[in-house]
């Protein structure tokens, strides 16, 4: 069953609102399963000639309907992506404001449980919208291109990480049914399905509820998220994984989730997320 929360309030426009709220849910519809199996009774170029006349695809980022030969993501909005440039911290890849720097201040002060990691984009600009309307407004057409973009940062960084998989940072069950879909599992199978790397969508088990971390400074995060991971021990443990999430902020989830993988056995675990904040150093 497919449920949609809106991100924004309601402004009072009946008409409007329920507007917003039809055709985001068949935009979600689109994406789900059994639809993709009728597709493949279809010619896959007459299926897809078919949704783009109801449905134009739109540009992720400002929503814009795309020119057949912009591909993904809008020709504007592809050359002012906030992409994360050096310098950037050795450790998290946060882009830092001093060349002479290698760790952001965080990463100076705090040891992390996991290896190292790198993001994408900066947590900002258009990108930050695009990614909320994703999570909070059901809006998994923007998979495929997101999932584009972190195929290229695991193509740079895989060669030298040498990991055996891709590990979704899971949602808890409840949650994940009342938004109807977990994000980070569908960046981590479409990320599988353009590199060929295994994704292991059951190795890592959220225990329990946690508060929403918005509004939590850094201790209490950690505080908010300690222990709520597990690793499942009935399948067997890779020695390297690459967790896969949509944002990173103070690292708290990655290092509760290395310190379960690491106590059943993994000995090296690394990250790949869509967006980060900046390094203050």
């Amino acid at each position: 069953m497919l449920v949609f929360f809106p991100s924004k309030m309601y402004d009072g426009n009946e008409s409007t609102h329920v507007k917003s709220m039809e055709k985001n849910a068949i935009r979600s519809a689109l994406h789900h399963p059994a639809l993709h199996r009728l597709a493949q009774s279809f010619p896959a170029r007459v299926f897809s000639i078919f949704l783009d006349f109801l449905f134009p695809p739109r540009c992720p980022v400002c929503e814009r309907i795309l020119l057949p030969s912009e591909g993904l993501v809008c020709a504007k909005c592809r050359r002012d992506l906030p992409y994360v440039r050096e310098p950037m911290c050795m450790r998290c890849g946060k882009q830092l404001n001093d060349p002479v720097k290698e760790y952001c201040p965080d990463c100076e002060t705090r040891p992390h449980l996991y290896e190292e990691g790198r993001a994408v984009f900066l947590y900002e600009k258009g990108i930050r919208l695009s990614v909320n309307r994703l999570k909070f407004e059901n809006r998994r057409e923007y998979i495929p291109f997101y999932a584009d973009c972190l195929s290229r940062l695991l193509l740079a960084w895989q060669p030298v990480w040498k990991a055996a998989c891709l590990v979704p940072i899971p949602m808890h069950p409840k949650k994940r049914a009342a938004r109807g879909f977990d994000q980070a599992l569908l960046l981590a199978r479409s990320l599988s399905r353009l590199s060929g790397m295994p994704v292991e969508e059951h190795l890592l088990i959220r225990t329990r509820m946690t508060e929403s971390s918005k509004k939590l400074g850094r201790t209490e995060r950690r505080k908010n998220l300690r222990g709520v991971f597990k690793a499942n021990t009935a399948r067997p443990i890779p020695e390297s994984v690459i967790l896969i999430d949509d944002i990173y902020t103070t690292g708290a989830t990655m290092d509760e989730a290395a310190r379960a993988l690491r106590k059943a056995g993994a000995g090296r675990v690394y990250f790949l997320t869509l967006c980060i904040g900046r390094g203050a150093g």
